[in-house]
């Protein structure tokens, strides 16, 4: 059969819209749009997404779902598209080993061992220094008294620990939609997105680093990511300070 992201497209045609009119409807993100009808699934979420993706444009386009979805069954089947429903998605599934492995056990063990000789080597050393350092220096002062000679070098400083950078990171002039509010997302680093615009249906996706995606909502936003350093907002034309740290969960309501 046809390709199957060819055979959207030509629905998508006859009614004469484009990708980003059927984003806008769909509350799709456009990149995965693109594709769908490139059939790109292996930069797709899993299935279960990808259906909902496949239901939310037929239905766009004023047309029954269920064909589509059958004819994306038959596709499968057809060895056209990866039959992943078993398989795992390298980005939302990682499985524990079944077993323990053997080499890992003998590191942890050496990695134990290494500690504890480390331990001892600092336990010793401070004893070391408790009963053998020398006293300090001390002089005698105009009135006879003996002084400590005071500090002259400067005060060592404390580590100070690397930040995220807070400055700006969009280089577009923010898009301007009259009645609705507009959400800029762009991506530092791999992460993964949950957004509901107002009482929609929500969205999940994959971004990867230098992505931008844009939503339109007539209210609000709700986010949810796992990755909040990995992330930049820009809300209403406003740049969002940072909202985490590499790898961390945020859950985020806008306004």
């Amino acid at each position: 059969m046809e390709s199957f992201g060819e055979y959207l497209k030509s629905l998508r045609e006859e009614k004469g819209l484009t990708l980003a009119q059927m984003s806008e409807q769909t509350k799709v993100a456009l990149t995965n749009l693109e594709l769908l009808e490139k059939d790109r699934y292996d930069l797709l979420p899993p299935r279960v997404f990808v259906r909902g993706f496949i239901q939310s444009y037929v239905q766009a386009l004023d047309l029954e779902s269920e064909q589509a979805l059958r004819e994306f069954e038959n596709f499968i089947r057809q060895g056209e598209a990866p039959n992943y429903e078993h398989e795992e998605h390298p980005l939302f599934h990682r499985r524990p080993p079944s077993r323990p492995n053997r080499g890992r056990k003998i590191f942890n063990i050496g990695l134990t061992a290494a500690g504890i000789i480390a331990l001892g080597i600092l336990l010793l050393t401070g004893v070391t220094r408790l009963f053998f350092s020398e006293p300090p220096n001390k002089t005698i002062g105009s009135t006879g008294r003996t002084q400590g000679l005071p500090s002259v070098g400067p005060s060592p400083r404390q580590p100070i620990a690397p930040k995220l950078s807070e400055g700006p990171v969009f280089d577009q002039p923010a898009p301007k939609q009259t009645g609705k509010k507009v959400l800029e997302i762009k991506a530092l680093s791999n992460a993964w997105l949950r957004i509901t615009s107002d009482d929609g249906p929500a969205e999940e996706l994959t971004m990867s680093a230098g992505d931008v995606q844009i939503f339109t909502a007539r209210n609000g936003f709700q986010i949810q990511t796992g990755n909040a350093g990995g992330v930049r907002f820009r809300y209403d034309g406003k740049e969002l300070p940072v909202m985490g740290k590499e790898n961390q969960t945020l859950s985020l309501s806008l306004p």
